[in-house]
């Protein structure tokens, strides 16, 4: 990977002979970004929902029942990209709230947002945007296409921005910071 040539390298304590500091190297792998991203969007959700008693990842559990009423457990671990085990803690813990029913059909568990589920997530929805545009706010509006365009590639997510080839069925990892 190329360093962009439109932006000057700091020097640091760390560098030597001008050569641009070791810690750079550390800062331009993807992983390491992709967890600072993830940091930086859990300390922006994090003061809004814990308003609700609700965990950043109960909120995109309870907002995508709310958009498939009725979805079955197993497809709602791979629509918000959580493995059966932790899509069920979630699930049991948004259901001691009251937040969401779930019912047994054959071998299958459906679950749906109940009324005070839909009325915490009218109430958090204007928030939450506000926050996502926020987390965003350095970048152009072109440059938040791109981020989002390859973010949705990088995980195979169909969406506004990204439409994958079609491929097998993608299988949920487990998280264990998610399962809470």
């Amino acid at each position: 990977m190329q360093p962009d040539p439109d932006h000057e390298l700091p020097a640091s304590a760390g560098a030597t002979r001008g050569e641009p500091d070791p810690l750079l190297a550390m800062y331009s792998m993807p992983g390491h970004l992709i967890r600072r991203a993830k940091q930086k969007t859990t300390l922006a959700f994090t003061p809004i929902t814990r308003r609700f008693n609700l965990t950043p990842i109960q909120y995109v559990v309870l907002k995508a029942i709310s958009i498939r009423p009725g979805v079955d457990q197993a497809e709602l671990g791979d629509i918000v990209g959580l493995d059966t085990s932790t899509t069920g803690q979630v699930a049991a813990r948004l259901e001691q709230r009251s937040l969401i029913v779930r019912r047994p059909d054959g071998r299958r568990q459906r679950v749906e947002a109940s009324s005070e589920g839909l009325a915490l997530l009218e109430q958090l929805g204007p928030m939450l945007e506000e926050i996502q545009d926020e987390i965003v706010s350095p970048l152009t509006a072109k440059e938040k296409q791109q981020l989002l365009r390859l973010l949705s590639k990088m995980l195979g997510v169909a969406n506004l921005y990204y439409r994958p080839k079609p491929r097998g069925r993608r299988r949920a990892t487990r998280d264990p910071d998610m399962a809470r």
